[in-house]
C-alpha cells in the first residue's frame, strides 16, 4: 500500500482553503472552484486537505455550519428556517436532516431540549 504524502510547498495552499472555508461557512461553496482559488487542483486540494486534517474540505464545511446552527438554536430566537439559511443550508429538510445525523436529534427537539433541560 503506497503511503500518501502532502508535499511541503502545497500546505500553505492548503491552509489557505481551510481558513476561506472558515470565513464563508454560510457561502456555497464548490470545491473545483475553491481548489483554483488556492492554486491547486481538486485532487491535491481533497487528498491535502484529507491527510492534513484527517476530513474533507466538504465535511469541514458542515461540521463547522452545525456547530455555527448548535450556537445560534442555543443563543438566539431565530427561527430553525431563518438559522438553516444563516449558516448556509438551502433548505430547512437539508439542513434538518444533516443536523439529525450528525447529533442523533432533530433542530427542533435540541432547541426544546435547551429551553427546558428537566423536561425529556
Amino acid at each position: 500500500m503506497r503511503r500518501e504524502k502532502i508535499k511541503q510547498h502545497d500546505i500553505p495552499a492548503i491552509r489557505e482553503a481551510k481558513t476561506l472555508i472558515e470565513l464563508t461557512i454560510s457561502d456555497h461553496i464548490c470545491i473545483p472552484a475553491l481548489a483554483e482559488r488556492v492554486g491547486l487542483n481538486e485532487f491535491k486540494l481533497k487528498q491535502g486537505f484529507r491527510l492534513l486534517y484527517q476530513t474533507s474540505p466538504y465535511k469541514y464545511l458542515l461540521t463547522l455550519r452545525l456547530q455555527h446552527a448548535m450556537t445560534l438554536l442555543e443563543d438566539t430566537d431565530l427561527t430553525i428556517k431563518q438559522i438553516a439559511d444563516k449558516v448556509g443550508f438551502a433548505s430547512y429538510n437539508g439542513f434538518s436532516t444533516s443536523f439529525r445525523k450528525q447529533y442523533k436529534i432533530s433542530p427542533t427537539q435540541f432547541r426544546k431540549h435547551i429551553q427546558n433541560p428537566i423536561q425529556e
